[in-house]
Order: C-alpha cells, then sequence, then structure tokens
C-alpha cells in the first residue's frame, strides 16, 4: 500500500512567501499542506510513502522525518535537477511493487476522501484513475471530460483561457497501475499532464477519471493561497 508524494517543486509564483520552505510546507490552518495530504494517505490504509525533494528539502525531512508521527515509512529522493511529475515516480519504479499506488501533488490542499479514489481504480480495468474536481474558473489547470463511463476522452494541460472548455479539472491526485511505469518517456522533465495523459489518450490506453466530492486548493500564486488561509484559519485543522 504505497504512495509517491511530489514535493519538489519550486513555487516560484509564490514569491517570498516560499524563499525559505518548499511550496508543500506552507501552513493552512495551522499545518503545513504536507502534514494534511500524509495524513489523508494514511487514512487511506497506505503505509509506505516516497517523496521527492528540490527546494529546501531539509525544511520537509526535518518535519517529517522518518513518517512515524503519521504511522508511515519514508522514503526520500533529492533531485538535483528536476525530473518532471512523471519523472519522479519514474524515479522511485523500482520500489513501488507489482500493485497499484498513489500519486499525490504535496503542494495541493484536498479536502476529500482519497480511499474513494481507490475504490474506483479497483472496480475498473483502468491503468490510471484521476481525481477530477468540477470548478468554474478552470484557469491553470489541466481540463478533463469523461464520456458516459468515466473514461477520458480529452486531457489538455493548461489550455490558453480562450481554448479551455468544460468545467473539469484535474485535481493531481492519482491510483496508478504499475504497468503505467515503462509507459513514462526518459526524458527530462517529464510531467503527467503534458507528456504521459496525452500519449495514454493517443494509444487508446483504459484511462479514467472521478469526479471527486469536496474540492482541491492549487496554491500557485500569493492570492489563492490567502484565500485559502482566510477560508481555512478559522476552521479546525
Amino acid at each position: 500500500m504505497k504512495a509517491v508524494v511530489l514535493a519538489a517543486g519550486k513555487g516560484t509564483r509564490l514569491q517570498s512567501l516560499v524563499s525559505s520552505v518548499p511550496k508543500a510546507m506552507l501552513a493552512v490552518g495551522g499545518r503545513p499542506v504536507i502534514d494534511r495530504n500524509l495524513s489523508l494517505l494514511a487514512e487511506s490504509g497506505k503505509r509506505e510513502v516516497f517523496m521527492n525533494l528540490h527546494h529546501c528539502a531539509e525544511v520537509v525531512t526535518g518535519y517529517c522525518g522518518s513518517g512515524e508521527r503519521w504511522g508511515l515509512k519514508m522514503t526520500y529522493a533529492f533531485e538535483p535537477q528536476l525530473l518532471g511529475t512523471a519523472g519522479a515516480v519514474r524515479n522511485f519504479g523500482r520500489h513501488l511493487g507489482d500493485g497499484p499506488f498513489f500519486v499525490v501533488y504535496g503542494d495541493n490542499y484536498f479536502e476529500c476522501e482519497f480511499s474513494a479514489l481507490w475504490k474506483v481504480h479497483e472496480e475498473r480495468p483502468g491503468i490510471a484513475t484521476i481525481a477530477v474536481f468540477e470548478r468554474d474558473d478552470v484557469n491553470g489547470a489541466g481540463i478533463v471530460q469523461l464520456d458516459a463511463d468515466d473514461r477520458v476522452v480529452r486531457f489538455v494541460e493548461k489550455p490558453p483561457a480562450a481554448e479551455a472548455s468544460g468545467r473539469l479539472i484535474n485535481g493531481g491526485l492519482y491510483v496508478l497501475s504499475p504497468t503505467i511505469l515503462p509507459l513514462i518517456p526518459d526524458t527530462i522533465p517529464c510531467d503527467f499532464g503534458y507528456d504521459v495523459f496525452p500519449a495514454l489518450l493517443r494509444t487508446g490506453q483504459p484511462f479514467y477519471g472521478r469526479v471527486m466530492q469536496g474540492v482541491v486548493w492549487t496554491i500557485d500564486i500569493p492570492e489563492l493561497y490567502r484565500e485559502l488561509s482566510a477560508r481555512i484559519g478559522n476552521e479546525p485543522a
């Protein structure tokens, strides 16, 4: 029961907010975002987590340590050069075994039940099942279109605003079957949104989405971080 948590992003658009901490360590509701995501993974039954690091890596390792506080076993990989979201997963491939695993964007703030996505993946013969969220403002997000059977039929990563159609976005939470690993190109960087998911569609791989109950916050710019902090600040963490 394994997961890869992606925590290497520089968060350059957050400016001074991430000058001395990585994006995943920004506090919301009195706790780092990474703390919430590791708790959600533990609640979903995962016990082993692999995490990539880059900017201010020592801040993450100093906080997360061995993972014992969440009942997890943590393994880290420092990336001198960013490998991309898919490249980071490929880098952990030899550790992931022969069963499905989670991929979590560690700097996203999730308000949903991770286990609901896992259950959908177990019920369908898909190589990948991704968490999809409905949102009015899809600017800067990966746009997803599903058919009547929840199979992904279109995926466009961060299209120009004039070309964005639909209200379903990629939430940065996936359950992947190990058969996807040989399909991740050996390029640097390599991303799920730009490289892997469009390739799955082109080759007809069974690739599904689940419209989640709840929301996801992508903390990409200071305004979004302040909005989320104001919303969550007075709520129980």
